[in-house]
């Protein structure tokens, strides 16, 4: 179970709500949204004595899958899973593409593949003054207490446990024969990818501790001691209560949330930018359009969705059977160091020890591998926008794969590259025949096809309500007092690697800002 204590006064601080009958008189700040941001916020604001209350529309994340590292693909579509979807992406042959996002305690921290990497710095590098590398790395280490010790580049005492199989002894065999297939093609291997070098092939870093997910109400939640915050769950916020130019508080079912001070809207990068937009912040024509009263025209309210594509598969059959991973599956990766000194790369390439191919493509039985290479700098952009004013309706998704040609380039080279890896000697032992994409490699019409048909959702959307355009540099949304926006949709960027680090270091960051005042 997402170990957040389960009744009021428990020890970690924390008191579960299921009723708004059980909230207190009054609050310093209301937090919407229990994900990774929104338990770093209940953490930090907590421990400073702040008076916190934390709305998440799911509840308690108690599946035993959720602790089993090498379950979590049985999580996707589960109870604990909004089970978004896009709609059809032109890129990708029409196809409509699962959107995964967390439902529970821990959001999508509960349900990922665990990976938890913060990337090349130049990624940040690119973003807006004060939210580059260097400022966020006191941030990303005080978050973190990682297996290999703290230094200069790692934390040693942070709520959050980071696992470097570099430090486990049982690790899946061909993961091994991928690094070695990896330095045989001239790539160095990297100690720790969150280290002073973070490119090159290296050995995968996750959210674990003891064998067990750590996830962002594990760490952060569970860990705070005497502090008044309360959690209320199963409640699904309705919109904000915006007049006069600010935030008043939240709306409930049958119910108004008013904090003394400000409300921080935690959601993520689908549903904050849908729920300001159902509260009249966001592109006035589309919201007039639905007949909703606009407090804020914003333009750029659920545009710029950025997300990161990986291509399922690039897949072996095995000449024998293939060991599981004890982890994510995914125990070796590559960062491929970009053509460019001092660029953040254009592409991952991972290892997954179990085949791992897109319905459009085809199906391949055990024993099998994967080579799953991932486009991490993608040019495409996407939106969010509202289906309904019903504040109960999905947004519509639309991550527009693909659009911009030179992504469509990229993952070509990016499955070239996969190959070669793939078909080197130090896989002898293992390779028994490239199936997919095999003969359907043969020309630019064929390797087109294939990655249209192959390609899918990395599940790392950002960009939302990015900073410098929906929220300032403190992360208050512009035209509004008493409201910022603290998760994935403020991220002005992809980090080039997945998305957890970033956020939870954002939010980290964010949690100064808001005590700072």
């Amino acid at each position: 179970m997402s170990g957040v204590a389960a009744s009021a006064g428990a020890a970690s601080g924390v008191r579960i709500l299921a009723s708004s009958e059980q909230l207190r008189p009054s609050y310093d700040t209301v937090v919407v949204g229990a994900g990774s941001a929104g338990c770093v916020l209940a953490h930090r604001l907590g421990r400073a004595g702040r008076r916190v209350l934390v709305i998440e529309a799911g509840g308690r994340a108690n599946l035993p899958a959720v602790a089993d590292p090498p379950q979590w693909p049985t999580l996707s579509g589960s109870a604990l899973d909004w089970r978004y979807a896009t709609v059809p992406q032109p890129g990708l042959d029409g196809r409509i593409v699962p959107y995964p996002r967390g439902k529970a305690v821990g959001g999508s921290s509960v349900i990922n593949a665990l990976a938890y990497q913060a990337g090349h710095p130049a990624a940040y590098d690119r973003w807006p003054p004060g939210w580059r590398h260097a400022d966020l790395l006191p941030y990303f280490k005080r978050a973190e207490t990682f297996s290999g010790g703290g230094n200069a580049w790692r934390g040693g005492d942070g709520p959050l446990h980071v696992l470097s199989l570099a430090d486990v002894r049982d690790r899946t065999p061909v993961a091994s024969a991928f690094i070695a297939a990896a330095e045989e093609r001239g790539f160095a291997m990297t100690p720790d990818l969150g280290g002073a070098v973070t490119t090159g092939v290296a050995w995968n870093q996750l959210s674990v501790r003891r064998h067990a997910r750590d996830d962002a109400a594990t760490a952060f939640l569970d860990s705070l001691g005497d502090a008044n915050v309360d959690l209320l769950v199963d409640a699904q916020v309705l919109g904000l209560v915006i007049e006069r130019g600010r935030c008043l508080g939240v709306r409930l079912a049958g119910q108004i949330v008013q904090p003394e001070g400000e409300v921080l809207l935690c959601a993520g990068a689908i549903d904050s930018p849908r729920l300001l937009m159902i509260s009249g912040v966001g592109p006035a024509d589309a919201l007039r359009s639905l007949g909703i009263a606009v407090a804020v025209d914003m333009p750029d309210v659920g545009a710029n969705l950025e997300d990161h594509l990986l291509l399922a598969g690039v897949a072996f059959r095995a000449r024998r059977e293939v060991q599981r991973s004890h982890y994510n599956h995914a125990d070796a990766l590559l960062y491929v160091p970009h053509a460019k000194a001092g660029e953040s790369p254009d592409h991952l390439i991972m290892c997954l020890s179990l085949p791992f191919v897109q319905p459009a493509v085809g199906a391949l039985p055990p024993p099998a591998y994967t080579l799953v290479p991932c486009l991490m700098r993608p040019l495409s952009r996407g939106s969010v926008r509202l289906a309904s004013a019903d504040p109960m309706a999905p947004a519509l998704i639309d991550p527009n794969y693909l659009s911009d040609p030179s992504d469509l380039e990229s993952l070509v080279a990016a499955v070239t590259l996969a190959r070669e890896i793939g078909a080197a000697s130090a896989f002898a032992d293992w390779r028994a025949e490239e199936v997919y994409p095999g003969r359907n490699w043969q020309d630019t019409a064929a390797r087109h096809d294939f990655v249209r048909r192959a390609a899918r959702s990395f599940h790392h959307p950002v960009g939302t309500c990015r900073i410098g355009a929906v929220v300032d540099a403190a992360l208050r949304v512009q035209g509004v007092t008493g409201l910022r926006v603290i998760d994935a949709s403020v991220l002005p960027g992809l980090p080039a690697a997945m998305i957890n680090a970033a956020v939870t270091a954002v939010a980290e960051r964010a949690s100064d800002i808001v005590l700072g005042g």
